[in-house]
Order: C-alpha cells, then structure tokens, then sequence
C-alpha cells in the first residue's frame, strides 16, 4: 500500500491477541515458560484535536483515572549533584540530583520528599539556602559534570516557603548552574554560576547577579561564548568578595574536550560585590580547565582550589595525578598561590574540594575515591569512603558539629556520623538511572535494567511481602526484592522467554554476557576481532538484542552487526561497517563514551525472521530481509532529519513488515527538536510523525502498541507522551505520579498489558493494564458507555515477613488484582455501579467507581461481598486473601441509564482460590 494513504484503524481484539500468552490453558498466565520569568522548555499538557476517522478529541483530563507505580529500586542509587543544609535544623536538608529532581527531609534522611516534581526539568546542579532566612531556597536547574548522558535545564528557581513551591526566575537559556552562592545578610543578593550549553557554544554562560531576589540577572563576569563559571564563593566575613571560577568545555559525539579553549579559564576575583573582577594568576596554572574553590570558614583569607591543567601536557582526561594542576592553597585571599598536592581526580567529572570549618588541616578531595588530607594538604589518603560506591560529587560538613558529614555519589546518598571512618547508606530514593530495561514472561514478570555507573539489576512487578504501619499505607516491593546480575555502566538486558533464570546482560562498549542465575555461572560473549581482522567499534550503549524468532540467538551492535548463536557461544559478523566511517571522528579523544562510527539502535520484525533494521550514531538507517546477507542503506531517504543525527531508537511494526519507526536525538550536535519517523514500504520513503510533540526536548525511545496500530508511545527527555492517531497528535502521559524525568525505554509486556518505563532518574515506573489505552478506538468512543475487555486477572498470597522495620524503608505498592477499565461519554455525578455475577447468574461482588468523563478505573480485588462469605482464620491475615474460584465472570457496567456488559477470566496460579473439601487430610 502506498505510504502517502491512511489506513483506518486496526485493533487487535484482546480475544484474539491472548493467543500469544493465554491459549496454552489459563493457568499458563501465571508460568514461568512463558529577566522575567519566561516559558518552560517543555509543555507537555496540551489538547490533542480530532482527525476525521480517528479517536476523536483526546486531552490529558480524558485519560487522569491513569496512573503510575513506582516500583523502584532503591538500593542503588543516582548522581547527586549537591547537597545543601539548612541553617540551624540538622535534621533537614536539601539533595539535588542530576537526573531525578530536589528531595527534602525533615528526619535526618529517615524520610524523603521529592518537592520539584511539578517542574517542566529534573536536572538540578545546585541548591542552596538562605543564611539569613532559611525558607528561602534557590535552585539552579542543570547539572554541570558534563557527563555524556546529562541533562539540562531551564534556569534558576525560588521558593519562599522552604521548597512548598517554586517561582521561575529565568535565566532559560543557561542549561547548567552547577553552583549557588546567596549573601550572609541579604537572601535578595545571589550569584549564580551558569556554565552554559554542553554540546556548542551560547551566550547565556558566565557568572550572573541579581539584587532583587531573581527579578532580573545581569551578566557580570563573562569572556566568551565557550567558558562558563563553573564554581563560586563568598567571604562570609566580607561577601562583597567574590571568587568565581571559569571553566570551557566541549563535547561532540565523536570528542570531549575539558579546558583547552585557551588561557581565559582560571580563578576570578571581585572585592566591590561583583561590578569589577580580575584574574588572580600568581602561581597558579595559565592554562586551566574545571576549578573546585573552597574557603575555610574560621579564616576565610585562606582559599583553596583544586585545578584542571594542561600547562605541561595532559596525559588523560581521567588521570589522578596532574603535571601542573592539582590542590592550591592561597593564604592572602588569593593574592599568591602555592601548590600542595598534584591531585586532581578524573577533573571534568570532578574537581571539588571541601576545608573542615573548624580545623584547617582537615581536607576532602572528591574524586572517584574520597581522598582525605590532615596535614593541610602536603599528604592525601584515598581512604574516605572505601566501602560506599565510587565518583563523589558533592559533600557537605556541618558547620556546628564536623564529624557529621553528608556526601552524594553517582552511587546516591551517604551520611557519616564519625568524619568519613564509616558510612550509612541511605537507600530509600528511587534515584536510578536506567537506560534500556528487559522484561521476563514469569509471574509475576521480571523487570530488568541497566543504569549509569550501578550495573544491571533485576526485580519483581508486583512483589509477595507485605510491610506498612497500617492498610492505606501497606507495601509490597522492597529493596530486598532486587537484584545485582551484571557490574558497569548497565545498558541492556535481556530475558529468555522459556526460561527467566537466563539473563544476558551488557556493560558500556558491549561487555556483554550471559548469567544463569541458578547456578551464578556467567559466560562472556563480547566479540574480539580474531587474527588479521580490523578493530571492532562498540559506542558506549550498545544495542543487545534477543531474538523474537529464536531465544537461542542474540544480535548486538558495533560497528558491524553481530549474531551471537547457541545462547552467546559463537559470534559472526552479518553486515559491513554500517557506519560512515568518518575517520577523522573515529579517532577519539576524551573520556571514553566518545566511541564514533557504531551501531546504536536495532529492531527485529515480530512479523518475519532475518528482517533488521540498523540505525548508527552518525545518522545512518540499513535494513535486511535476509538475516543479514543483504544490507540496503536508507540513510538518504531520511530528508526529515538533519544529516548524521543520532538514531535513538528503531521500531519495527506488528502490523506490516516493511512498516517501521524511527526516531532520532539531536542534542549532541545542539538539535534539541524531537524527530519521530516513519516508514511502510521497507525505508524507500519516510514521513515525519512528530506531530505536535514539545519542541526542545528530543526523544528517546519509541513503541508501537502490539494491538492498536494508532497507539504509539514516546519517551522524550522531558517525559512521557501518547499519540492515539499514530502520531499526528501527541498529549502527556505523566499523570499525577509521573514527573519530568528523562524516559530512555519503554517496554510493553505482551501477557499482562502493562506498559514499563525505564527513567534516567528515577528508577522504573509502570502503567499496569493499559488495555483501555488499547481499546480508546473512535468506535468507542462516540459511545456514552463502554466497559472494555479486561485482561485476565488472578489472585496471589501475601506473607508479612518484614513487620518491625523503620519508617526508612523503601517500598513499592503491588497493581490492583482486577482493574475495570471503561469510557465514559459524559460526567455522571452519581457514579458508577458495576455488578459482577458468576457462570450461574449470582451476583458475587457490587462495587462503585466514578463516572467523569474519559477513561475510568474500577479495582476489584477477587473476593465476594462479605456478606456472601465465611472467612476462614486464615482471612485474618492481611495477606491471606478469600478469592473468588477460576472461571468466567460477567460483568454489568451501570451509569445512568446507560448500561454496558463484558466478560473478565479469572485464573490463579496453582494453589491459589478456593480449595475443594476434603483436598488435605
């Protein structure tokens, strides 16, 4: 069929799509084989209209009874960028996270809240609180460690009721602000280091000032569109004294530069509050690049910093140990300079230093380890943090009491209480960073994925514990229930459908391997060129790709496309080089994510075998029919797209075999648009489908529902988004419980209908039984009432094995056991009643839910009305549940005068339900 028609909708009924999990016999389901304030970056809430033949006009208010479920983990955690107290309350403090938001507690960490989750950004680099009056907090969106996955922001934000809400204050253009610093005395003075744009040059970076409490910013340390400030200081006995420190860096696909723009970087001082600086250079490197400033607080005519360098030549962008740069020390507020330590850890990623307030001799450099100096800085011990995870990034000392310390790592949140000798981990924050994540065909289903800088790990979708100081607040999934199954910066992992102890998982550059988790044995699959053969290319995040046709064959990606036969014990080569091996950006240089030339993204036809698309991170698209024998390159078709843009993710369709998506991210050569493509006829021609998705946040990852050709998912950087007419229109899909964070995958779980979204933030969140999502055709709803084919449904026990824990303990909520999903045409305010009868016409369950207009949701928890039922003793535990027998239930959906019907299955999983008399002696 030619591209330019339209096809009418096509849904797979949900009878007809069960063949592929449920037709094998009901209990299979449950089996293991199986300036002023200006606009946001981002405005997701948008009115999608109606198109002739589609579903009609669909906004964010018609799908609101949706919402998702935090199913974390928590136990490894995600970048902190900084930490910051508030004065005179020890108990409470302030976390910004690169990726996941702004938490707040009040207890001394037993408790969280995330407090900027209504923001259209979760990238925070800095916070800080007002000396003079506490409930006055800043943050500065963007983080400034210039990591290759970072994100961005949009400028800086205030609150006046200690973090109940935020004001923005502008400054949209600034991307990254890793460093605040407010006036002692007056909370209306705040500087406000902004580094700028990663990936190219702007001119919104330097240091800013604003004397009326963030009303309007003026530039007032700028030199060129390349360096920003990346750190800033107050005397806090004279704050008219200013050190600010500027710092360019770069980064492409293919390079990453840190200093090196010249010898305008370096520390810059001001003693007339801001309106004059000048470049302190006496002793110190000419040539700099990121710079750490400290003061020590009982003599702040003493100035530290730690320096990036390269007067000498610089061996490595990550070495320790640096031949000009290193620890400075400044006894006459920064007149001269003496150089103490040549240390300088990994320095673009790091670069901070921290002087106890109270004895000078006590230092903390940050860096992959904690290195700790008690002589001033001559001697330095990388013992400060031996057994917490690794890449500190921030640490804070109170001011009152300097054995209690508060760190932050890419590992997330520590607190020492004996001046780093030891460290509690605070493991009750859903910080995780994932990047692709895997689900199993178990039950419940396995969720796996992998993070940045935490390896891989595993988890339950629903979990069988049962823990909470009362019934509204009971949880199901804890920290306990995950998993570590592979080490590394984590990207795929895949699951065997027949067997969900066989894990293949990767770490960065396709370190890639197969792990049976009955045994713990691992085998090692990772490629290697045999003798005489070139070099292999993997990017950073390689694509590892389980077989749809056969789970004994995986695909991976490089700079060829590899196939990994007998589960991952032999490899051939299956395609050329399908990069445009650009030699010059092949040869990389930086910090060791800048692999260029390489597969990023592949897909495999549901529909038929051998058919792949490849899609490379110069911008290139190849497609096979043959399993690889054939390539066919459709780069040039692709004239939507801006030449050699990063393939973020490929699609291929479960409706036709030549239909595929694409989509495509920008922002590392500063295309910050969203790109969504499509093809029907094998990539001889393209059309854009983005629609009218948010322009300056670029997607991620795309999904075609496997039963509404018209439904499709997107995750972009800013969140989630639905289309319900293959991506004309685009509305949000966040929800209530959903922030902004950036969503890297998305998964679709072809038995239960969930839809699972792995976030660069804050860990894993499920949408549980989108089938109304599914079922939202323009047939539908033009209806004033349908109840929509639910999926089948079963019942599982519960056990309280962890009842005396503290209030600081994660835990995740388990799914409804039976969700109701109906359209309603128009708002009843008397509800609505649903009726649920047996195969024999009894009525065994009455239940109401609301009746707005949209989408609805009634929960049903598989028991009779308790006044139909003898509970057994055992019905007195919580988790200890009466359930309704397997079988067929009709159900009777009432809203007005209007009334609907359907049918649910109920099947249990073997020795769940009622049990027959005499079934135990």
């Amino acid at each position: 069929m030619p591209p330019s028609e339209r096809r009418s909708a096509r849904v797979v009924p949900l009878v007809a799509f069960s063949l592929l999990a449920f037709s094998i016999g009901l209990p299979a389901l449950f089996t293991a084989a199986g300036a002023a304030p200006k606009k946001k970056p981002a405005s997701p809430e948008k009115t999608a209209k109606s198109a002739p033949g589609e579903t009609g006009p669909v906004t964010p208010e018609l799908i609101r009874s949706l919402s998702w479920r935090s199913i974390g983990p928590a136990n490894m955690g995600g970048r902190v960028s900084e930490i910051a107290l508030v004065p005179g309350k020890p108990a409470q403090f302030f976390v910004a996270t690169g990726t996941g938001g702004l938490f707040k507690t009040q207890n001394g960490g037993t408790t969280f809240q995330p407090i900027f989750d209504d923001q259209p950004t979760l990238s925070i680099g800095s916070v800080a609180v007002a000396p003079s009056d506490p409930v006055i907090v800043y943050v500065g969106s963007g983080e400034g460690n210039g990591r290759n996955s970072s994100s961005w922001g949009n400028g800086i934000y205030k609150s006046t009721d200690a973090g109940e809400s935020f004001t923005h204050l502008g400054l949209d253009d600034s991307r990254d602000i890793p460093r605040l610093a407010i006036h002692p005395k007056n909370p209306d003075i705040v500087y406000a280091a902004v580094m700028g744009h990663l990936w190219d040059a702007n001119k919104e970076r330097g240091l800013y000032r604003t004397v009326d409490g963030g009303k309007t910013w003026q530039a007032i340390l700028q030199v060129d569109e390349n360096h920003g400030c990346i750190d800033v200081v107050l005397d806090p006995s004279n704050p008219d004294v200013v050190y600010a420190a500027l710092y360019a860096r770069r980064r492409s696909p293919w390079s990453f530069t840190s200093g090196g723009f010249g010898d305008k970087g370096g520390i810059y001082k001001s003693a007339d509050g801001g309106r004059s600086f000048r470049r302190l250079t006496e002793g110190l490197p000419k040539k700099t690049g990121r710079i750490g400033l400290a003061l020590f607080a009982s003599d702040s005519k003493h100035v530290y910093a730690v320096i990036e360098a390269d007067d000498a030549g610089t061996a490595s962008i990550d070495e320790n140990l640096s031949r000009a740069g290193g620890v400075f020390r400044s006894a006459d507020s920064g007149e001269h300079w003496a150089r103490l330590s040549p240390l300088t850890p990994r320095p673009f990623y790091f670069s901070k230093i921290v002087v106890d307030p109270k004895d000078e001799s006590r230092l903390y450099v940050l860096g992959f380890n904690m290195a700790v100096s008690d002589d001033g800085g001559q001697t330095f011990r990388a013992d400060g943090a031996v057994l917490p995870h690794v890449d500190w990034h921030t640490l804070v000392v109170d001011p009152e009491d300097t054995s209690w310390l508060l760190a932050g790592s890419d590992g997330g949140i520590y607190q020492s209480r004996d001046r780093a000798k030891t460290w509690r981990y605070i493991d009750n924050v859903p910080l995780g960073e994932f990047y692709e994540i895997g689900l199993g065909m178990d039950f419940p289903y396995t969720v796996c994925g992998g993070l940045q800088d935490n390896g891989s790990w595993c988890g339950p979708s629903r979990g069988t514990d049962l823990f909470g100081e009362n019934d509204e607040k009971r949880m199901n999934i804890s920290n306990r229930d995950w998993f570590s199954v592979w080490g590394g910066d984590g990207y795929y992992v895949q699951i065997d459908p027949r067997d969900p102890k066989l894990i293949y998982a990767e770490s960065q550059q396709a370190y890639a391997g197969r792990i049976n988790l009955s045994t713990n044995r691992i085998k090692y699959m990772r490629p290697f060129p045999k003798e005489g053969m070139p070099a292999f290319r993997f990017n950073w995040n390689s694509p590892l790709l389980l077989s749809r046709h056969d789970p004994d064959v995986l695909y991976l990606g490089g700079n060829h496309v590899f196939r990994l036969t007998r589960k991952g014990e032999a490899w051939e080569i299956i395609s050329p080089d399908l990069s445009s091996r650009d030699v010059e950006k092949i040869v990389t240089t930086g910090s060791g994510a800048e692999t260029h030339g390489t597969v990023v993204a592949l897909s495999e036809s549901p529909l038929k075998a051998g058919l792949l698309w490849a899609g490379t991170d110069d911008g290139n698209v190849h497609v096979t029919r043959d399993d690889g024998k054939t390539w066919q390159n459709l780069t040039s078709k692709l004239s939507a797209v801006p030449k050699g843009t990063y393939v973020s993710r490929l699609e291929a369709s479960h409706f036709e075999p030549g239909t595929a998506l694409a989509t495509f991210d920008g922002h590392r050569t500063g295309d910050n648009r969203p790109y969504v493509l499509e093809t029907r006829d094998f990539g001889a021609t393209w059309k854009a489908i983005t629609g009218d998705l948010p322009d300056g946040g670029p997607v991620r990852v795309v999904r075609e529902d496997p039963s509404n050709e018209n439904l499709l998912f997107a995750g972009t950087e800013f969140g989630l988004f639905v289309s319900f007419d293959r991506g004309r229109l685009w509305i949000s899909l966040r929800g209530e419980s959903l922030p902004a964070v950036q969503v890297h995958d998305l998964q679709i779980h072809p038995r239960d209908r969930d839809l699972v979204a792995g976030t660069h933030g804050r860990s894993i969140f499920i949408l549980d039984d989108i089938t109304g999502l599914e079922q939202m055709t323009a047939e539908n709803m033009a209806k004033p009432l349908v109840l929509f084919n639910p999926r089948p449904a079963g019942g599982f026990y519960l056990a309280e094995r962890s009842a005396f824990w503290g209030n600081d303990r994660f835990g995740a909520k388990n799914p409804p056991y039976a969700t109701l999903n109906y359209w309603v045409k128009e708002r009843s305010a008397d509800g609505a009643k649903l009726t649920v009868a047996d195969a024999k016409g009894l009525t065994v369950r009455e239940l109401n839910g609301p009746a707005e207009a949209g989408l609805n949701r009634i929960a049903w928890d598989l028991t009779r009305d308790k006044q139909q039922r003898i509970d057994p003793p055992e019905a007195e535990n919580p988790g200890q549940i009466p359930f309704v027998a397997a079988g067929e239930y009709d159900l009777t959906l009432s809203v007005g005068k209007n009334k609907t019907k359907a049918k649910l299955t109920v099947a249990h999983p073997p020795g769940v339900g009622p049990e027959p008399l005499g079934a135990h002696p």
